[in-house]
């Protein structure tokens, strides 16, 4: 289906052109009809003789509604730029000429209406100057047809002109459906109807939407398609959509309607690709405050130059655009600014990152590289400069702020993975060369451990962790690739370097004997850490090795034994609990010579090892014991 926009100045006929080509008047408001002047957008519809249906979407021709232009061109598949044969090329109709220029429409066709008003040696002369208005722009190879809205002549051959227009305009359904919006109103009975361009993907009755940049939720009650009700719309397509869940005043034009689950991101900082016009008389200053078109939006914004202190005339340049509320914009995603005094177009470009950060001079040179690299927008640099910036991603819902289709967006990631540049670690997506530096970081960090405390068994995995920026999914794939190639090894929750070996040095090891002997001192009141560390001062290090080699047995309270009282201690219990099925606290003071103090902490371990479980006031087997 063929969306197709009108453009040109005022009073050269362009609304009559859509009444001739559909029998609807698209001056809707009153007050149009009262000033014979289109204030705001119109719409109308007509068929093809090949049946495909064409919606037409006519903007003002007044300077003071180009405001209401750029959102009628926007999502556009093609425009007619209307000329009258008898007034020729004038100032309007250079201002839209220079937005379909900066908004890429570069599919048209210029209608010299008013035939009857000129004659034939002034419409060449008229059309030749047309031409040279059009020479370097978007629209320099668009046929010129000639037609009088009036009496009809011509209009045959401009449906014609359509049609072999329609033919090479084909909506790509890349499973994103987004619809601006640009009409709301309620219908009585219905509720809430929005209207709009849908591209990027379809829409069906009972869809789950989301509003943005407001986050409200809706549903699709009914699809409304050029007076026909459907059940499902296509890409390209004029719609109107009923919606449940939303009333009318919590909507507005500039909205932006997306299946559920397919948001793309929110953002007050746009990077951008931005060229002024070289009719701008003025470099624009770094700061300057301009309106932002994007899309059906009109927003406040500053121009922040990434380059310098300002934009030169007719120079492309990377800036951020600083806007005073969040935006859902899309990588490639064609703008319009102007100026509000005087009121003009002074140029537009493309988003490069819909989701900046704000502009820092202290990482400009990356993200100038970055940016730099984008400029082309095709799918392997947009993915390559995706993840330079966030370094990985889940592969679900990757680039949603793109306008890639899903299946060739797979494959270039296929072909990136297949080098080694991109590396996909379970559902995500990694640089490669961020990936190795995670691994000498890890590496590092395990050495650095060894070094300053040798004796410690290794670093605990959540430590660990903490010292990289990686989700848990890919800490643990880092872990088993380096832990596969031998570099690493795991012993319980902590990770070790493979070549290291702790051991006591000869002064550490008579610490080591004088541990033991103080935790065998006296067998029924074995010292708790706090006691053991007063007796044998600087013990510290040396316990925690002894702890970690399994030389030491720490029970609930912080109470220490040796492994070997721990083992026979233990045994003793087992056997116990084999000949009379249980075992109580106060067994444990003839058992082992315990107190309440060391029964209750001891029992306690066993139950933590599974071999005891509490049964009101007695331990039981909490297994069958061996």
């Amino acid at each position: 289906m063929l969306t197709l926009g009108t453009a040109g100045h005022i009073d050269h006929g362009k609304s009559s052109i859509v009444k001739a080509l559909t029998s609807i008047d698209p001056d809707r408001l009153p007050e149009e009809k009262e000033r014979g002047m289109t204030i705001d957008l119109g719409f109308a519809w007509f068929a093809l003789p090949s049946g495909e249906k064409v919606g037409l979407v006519d903007v003002p021709g007044h300077q003071h509604f180009v405001r209401n232009v750029i959102p009628g061109l926007t999502g556009i598949d093609a425009v007619m730029l209307i000329v009258a044969a008898d007034d020729g090329w004038m100032p309007q109709t250079e201002e839209h000429l220079q937005i379909i220029d900066l908004l890429g429409i570069n599919r048209g066709l210029v209608v010299l209406n008013k035939m009857d008003l000129a004659e034939a040696d002034w419409r060449d002369m008229v059309k030749a100057d047309i031409a040279s208005h059009l020479g370097g722009t978007s629209l320099e190879q668009a046929p010129i047809i000639e037609v009088s809205a009036r009496t009809g002549a011509g209009i045959d051959s401009l449906k014609a002109a359509i049609e072999n227009l329609a033919r090479d305009v084909r909506q790509e359904d890349a499973g994103k459906p987004r619809l601006p919006i640009d009409r709301v109103f309620n219908i009585k009975g219905s509720g809430t109807v929005i209207t709009g361009t849908l591209h990027g993907g379809h829409l069906s009755v009972g869809d789950a939407l989301t509003i943005l940049p407001r986050g409200l939720s809706a549903h699709v009650r009914g699809i409304e398609s050029y007076k026909e009700h459907l059940q499902r719309a296509a890409p390209g397509s004029r719609v109107a959509l009923n919606l449940s869940g939303v009333k009318k005043d919590e909507l507005e034009r500039g909205d932006i309607i997306v299946r559920q689950g397919q948001e793309t991101p929110l953002s007050r900082y746009l990077d951008a690709d931005l060229t002024l016009l070289p009719t701008v008389k003025q470099p624009l200053k770094t700061g300057a405050e301009v309106s932002l078109f994007f899309e059906t939006a009109e927003l406040p914004a500053r121009v922040i130059a990434l380059e310098g202190r300002e934009v030169i005339p007719g120079a492309p340049a990377l800036v951020q655009l600083r806007l005073d509320r969040e935006a859902a914009a899309t990588i490639g995603e064609r703008f319009i600014l102007r100026k509000s005094s005087p009121a003009e177009t002074i140029g537009g470009g493309r988003i490069l990152d819909p989701a900046a950060e704000r502009y820092q001079l202290k990482n400009a040179a990356d993200r100038l590289a970055r940016l730099a690299a984008r400029r082309r927008l095709d799918a392997d640099s947009i993915i390559r400069t995706e993840l330079s910036k966030t370094h990985f991603a889940l592969r679900r819902g990757f680039l949603r702020a793109a306008a890639l289709n899903e299946a060739a967006l797979a494959r270039t990631i296929e072909a990136i993975t297949k080098k080694g540049d991109i590396l996909l670690k379970g559902e995500y997506l990694i640089g490669g060369v961020f990936w190795q530096e995670q691994q000498k970081r890890l590496i590092t960090s395990l050495a650095a451990v060894h070094q300053a405390e040798p004796l410690k068994k290794g670093l605990p995995q959540a430590e660990a962790a903490a010292k990289l920026p990686l989700p848990p999914e890919l800490f643990a794939a880092l872990v088993d690739e380096l832990a596969s190639q031998k570099k690493i090894i795991r012993a319980g929750d902590v990770l070790a370097l493979s070549t290291h070996k702790p051991a006591l040095s000869g002064s550490q090891e008579e610490m080591e004997k004088r541990i033991l002997a103080a935790a065998e001192k006296d067998p029924a009141a074995p010292p708790t850490r706090t006691e053991l560390l007063q007796s044998v001062p600087e013990a510290s290090p040396v316990l925690r090795y002894m702890l970690e080699q399994g030389k030491v047995v720490e029970l609930p309270e912080g109470i220490l034994m040796t492994a070997a009282q721990y083992r026979a201690t233990r045994q003793k219990v087992i056997d116990v609990l084999k000949s009379k099925g249980q075992i109580a606290i106060q067994d444990m003071a003839a058992l082992t010579g315990f107190s309440r103090k060391y029964s209750i902490p001891f029992l306690t371990r066993l139950d933590q090892e599974g071999i005891t479980r509490r049964q009101e006031n007695v331990r039981v087997p909490a297994r069958k014991l061996e």
